[in-house]
């Protein structure tokens, strides 16, 4: 008995030292991988169509935008109808470099930083074998998410099948004559037909995010007809007591203004009534907003205000100057039109003007208990090589940043506090080119903004939690510290954004001031310190491209005939830089930008007779006609 358990013993023993061996032999190949690996992505990690095992950041980072502007450069192509045309994805030129824009966009630090992460974030067994597995047995393919430009893609679509939509018209009245013997008619609908681009937009973005297209099929739908001409004829009895009852008044008083009044006309109502159906798919009379566009606009010009923050400044640690704070008004539409209309059946003449108030966002009572104490950090840019038009965009953006109030964990978007980007809010337009033709296109300079408001953030310490740079290079963006490119970061409405988040604990006032003697932009961050420090080393330029030697030529109708607008080329690069924070206990955090800029080769505009015949198909050493990117446009 007893020599049968010193055999089980043994071989137990002897099963227990195999067990070991293995053990030890899998932790040393785990170690021997994450040590030949390093700072590279690990083995069999694909994003999209491109294998980045191996890679450091900066290799993957290169392969990616190479592959991705290879589907840039690939074009697109549209089916409609059984009719199949190409359609140009690359960026479109324009007057400020900010606008140059593709169709199509990625994040690419993101996606390098995801393969990075793999077989190291998890929990503590998948982080240590992950190095193994990866280099072994196991893979991953991350796939890209694709943002697609929306107006563009629709102004795309519009350029290659120009005729594919028809606008149509609803149900509606035509009324003549004068009060007591008006004329009323109903007129029939048109059928209309669109292009269904929430589809295509969807459909795009999931097909690129392989960094290969297929061909994309678009779709036509009806336009709905709201109500027919029977349904709006049982109307025109209410059309006209509507007509009989006016004219109407909209009024308005508050503590700060004046007794208002805007008379509203028959006049007025003949071009404002439309026939439409409720919720419930009752036939109602309602107002077209959009005919009553020039009533509404003086109507919130002379009722709207921005809300008034209490204001304070400082020297030191005193406050020397105080105002109090005032909400802000603005007209509601929707309200307005529904008092308007509830008034032709009860009778009402006076009808009151709703508004919707905003607070300010420092209000008397919190303008000396927000712990401001002292600025964080500063970011500097300089504009003075900047058009009339840029510069007012510049100054205007900067006016809807400065005195931001930004709540501790808050995450602040650029793009949401700079929005609308139209004429009617104060921004003025830059001429983009679009295939052939030159339109005006809002928002020129706000990259300005974004660049100045990145070096704040790095130089107060804060969380980047989204940024890209711009397209190309461009001079007056490059670092002051070396004049080489790598810290500026690009906006454009809906993306790319700049976000960042305020991760100290406590409130920050963000203040935009304009020097408009120097061009020098200076924005800031005020609160209260937590110890940190930010930093950012000088940008690196790992690796330059040039464009081609020849010159691209747009034929344009929007120039003289013989007129000619140049663009000198851009070179590419690619460059890094590392954003530290030295924490309160002393520990630093490091984040990696790295940035790819495209080469351009030389572009020309040259104007030429509308009237005149178009010219021959361009043969070899001609050069083509596509849309580029930076074209100057008188």
């Amino acid at each position: 008995m007893q020599e049968h358990h010193k055999k089980t013993l043994g071989l137990f023993l002897f099963l227990l030292s195999i067990i070991g061996v293995l053990v030890l032999l899998l932790l040393a190949s785990t170690y021997a991988v994450k040590m030949t690996f390093g700072t590279r992505i690990y083995k069999n990690v694909s994003v999209a169509d491109v294998n980045v095992g191996g890679m450091e950041k900066a290799q993957a980072s290169k392969a990616l935008q190479q592959s991705f502007e290879k589907m840039i450069a690939g074009g697109l192509t549209l089916e409609l109808s059984n009719e199949i045309k190409s359609a140009d994805l690359s960026p479109s030129g324009a007057t400020d470099p900010d606008l140059v824009y593709p169709l199509l966009d990625t994040n690419i630090d993101a996606l390098v930083d995801s393969a990075y992460q793999t077989g190291r974030e998890g929990d503590t067994l998948a982080a240590f074998f992950g190095p193994l597995w990866y280099s072994t047995f196991g893979g991953r393919v991350i796939t890209a998410k694709v943002n697609v430009a929306s107006t563009r893609l629709a102004d795309t679509i519009r350029s290659t099948f120009p005729d594919a939509e028809s606008t149509g018209s609803p149900t509606d009245f035509v009324i003549a004559g004068k009060t007591g013997s008006f004329s009323i008619i109903v007129t029939p609908p048109v059928q209309g037909t669109s292009i269904d681009f929430a589809s295509a937009e969807e459909i795009l973005a999931r097909d690129a995010s392989d960094f290969h297209l297929e061909p994309l099929h678009l779709a036509l739908a009806e336009n709905l007809v709201k109500i027919t001409p029977s349904e709006a004829e049982s109307l025109v009895p209410a059309v006209q007591t509507a007509l009989d009852q006016a004219p109407y008044t909209a009024t308005f008083t508050n503590e700060y203004t004046k007794h208002m009044t805007f008379p509203i006309t028959a006049e007025n109502l003949k071009t404002w009534l439309l026939p439409t159906k409720d919720s419930s798919g009752t036939p109602v009379l309602t107002i077209d907003a959009m005919a009553m566009t020039d009533f509404l606009k003086n109507v919130h010009g002379d009722i709207d205000v921005s809300p008034q923050n209490a204001v304070f400044e400082t020297e030191g640690t005193k406050v020397t100057k105080f105002e109090p704070s005032r909400e802000g008004l603005k007209v509601d539409d929707d309200a307005l039109i529904a008092s308007i209309t509830s008034a032709f059946s009860s009778g009402v003449k006076d009808i009151a003007i709703s508004v919707m108030t905003t607070q300010p966002d420092i209000t008397t009572a919190q303008s000396n208990s927000l712990g401001i104490e002292e600025v964080l950090g500063v970011g500097t840019s300089n504009y003075g090589v900047s058009p009339s038009n840029r510069i007012k965009n510049i100054l205007h953006g900067a006016s809807k940043l400065n005195g931001i109030l930004i709540a501790p964990g808050e995450t602040l978007s650029l793009l949401e506090h700079l929005r609308p980007f139209t004429v009617a809010d104060g921004y003025y337009p830059e001429l983009v080119i679009k295939g052939d033709e030159i339109k005006p296109e809002v928002g020129g300079g706000l990259c300005q903004i974004g660049t100045t408001t990145f070096r704040a953030v790095m130089n107060s310490g804060l969380k980047v939690i989204e940024r890209r740079n711009h397209s190309l290079v461009i001079s007056h963006y490059n670092d002051p510290t070396n004049g080489k490119p790598g810290t500026d970061a690009t906006i454009y409405d809906p993306s790319p954004d700049f976000k960042f988040e305020n991760d100290t604990g406590h409130t920050l006032l963000f203040t935009a001031d304009v020097n408009t003697k120097t061009h020098e932009l200076t924005f800031s961050f005020w609160g209260t310190s937590d110890g940190r420090k930010g930093s950012y080393v000088p940008p690196t330029v790992l690796s330059k491209s040039y464009p081609s030697s020849e010159t691209k030529t747009i034929m344009t109708p929007d120039l003289p005939p013989g007129k000619k607008n140049c663009e000198p080329s851009f070179p590419g690069a690619t460059t890094t830089f590392d954003y530290n924070i030295t924490n309160p206990d002393g520990t630093i955090t490091t984040q990696t930008f790295t940035s790819t800029y495209r080469a351009l080769q030389k572009v020309c505009l040259e104007g030429i007779d509308p009237n005149a015949p178009p010219p021959a198909p361009a043969t070899a050493g001609v050069t083509d006609t596509a849309p580029v990117e930076g074209i100057p446009v008188e």
